[in-house]
């Protein structure tokens, strides 16, 4: 008896004490061991967090780019604007988008001159939530929009960065000299993605537009071509136009086990590429990630709080 109880002590130290080692030793492994995947995975979702601090003191600008993979650059790929001819059609189809990892809804409008840039009533101050911004503006529908920093992780939605176009001005970001990343619509319903700096943003005609990125699908090629894309698993949000100049406006949901994980960056990809788009770009997506259609939210965000306040959405009139 004595020896048996002897045994199971053991036996139950030896469980607790590997349990211990592994919970020690797995955040090394993952992050500085030889498994790239699983690396650029995990850094790469706690980077579009909202708590990137947790990790980007660990490496350099140059080490995360190797982990993450430099995406950016595929912005450089100029595209082409295409013609399409113009519909006053007021309909919109709201379908589900499901996987055996990831739940999400995909919205098509028709007409690209329903799509707007909309803001927050205190931009500089503090964020709105989606449903806000899409009541205070009429707007049938909305998607959360542009990057914006938040450097304490209180989600207050401030401080938007890049440049936000509205209507053809800029509210912020008209006096940069270089390029930055850009989604918008020109005055033609075109919807562009890359980089370009304000003087360029110009002569394509940019009326709407935001600063987020990277783009996915440009001249109706696919830019993710290894990988899982760098950003990891998370809530996604993306917006993509067909040739005919549908606008396709994408969530996925993620961070909720048990009813959807999220996607990655080549999922939201080859989600906008099977349906149909010639053109589409990432959008800011984690906790921000919401979609505002008829009167509610249609989709679950992931922060405890619900919707998160933010500085900019795109809206369906």
């Amino acid at each position: 008896m004595i020896i048996r109880f002897f045994l199971s002590n053991i036996y139950i130290r030896f469980i607790v004490t590997n349990i211990i080692i592994f919970f020690v030793t797995a955040p090394i492994i993952v992050l500085f061991g030889p498994f790239q995947n699983i690396k650029s995975g995990v850094v790469g979702a706690i980077m579009t967090s909202r708590h990137p601090h947790y990790i980007s003191w660990l490496f350099t600008d140059k080490e995360m780019k190797e982990i993450l993979g430099d995406y950016a650059n595929t912005a450089q790929i100029r595209q082409d604007l295409f013609n399409f001819a113009k519909r006053q059609d007021k309909s919109l189809r709201l379908v589900s988008i499901n996987s055996n990892r990831f739940h999400g809804f995909l919205l098509e409008i028709p007409d690209p001159a329903r799509l707007k840039v909309a803001t927050a009533r205190d931009l500089q101050e503090k964020g709105d939530t989606v449903s806000t911004i899409a009541i205070n503006n009429n707007a049938i529908a909305a998607i959360n929009a542009g990057g914006f920093y938040d450097p304490e992780g209180t989600g207050v939605g401030r401080l938007p960065y890049g440049i936000i176009v509205q209507e053809g001005r800029f509210l912020i970001g008209g006096d940069i000299v270089e390029r930055v990343d850009v989604v918008g619509f020109t005055n033609k319903g075109v919807l562009i993605a890359g980089k370009y700096s304000p003087a360029e943003m110009h002569k394509l005609g940019l009326t709407e537009g935001v600063t987020f990125g990277p783009p996915l699908i440009i001249n109706g090629r696919k830019l993710i071509k290894e990988g899982d894309g760098g950003w990891g698993v998370a809530p996604r949000t993306a917006i993509g136009q067909r040739k005919d100049g549908t606008v396709l406006l994408l969530v996925v949901d993620g961070r909720q086990p048990g009813y959807s994980i999220g996607a990655t960056l080549l999922d939201v990809q080859n989600i906008l590429f099977e349906q149909g788009a010639f053109v589409a770009a990432n959008l800011d997506g984690g906790s921000s990630t919401t979609m505002f259609y008829d009167g509610k939210v249609v989709n679950k965000p992931c922060d405890m709080l619900g919707e998160r306040m933010i500085p900019t959405a795109f809206i369906v009139k």
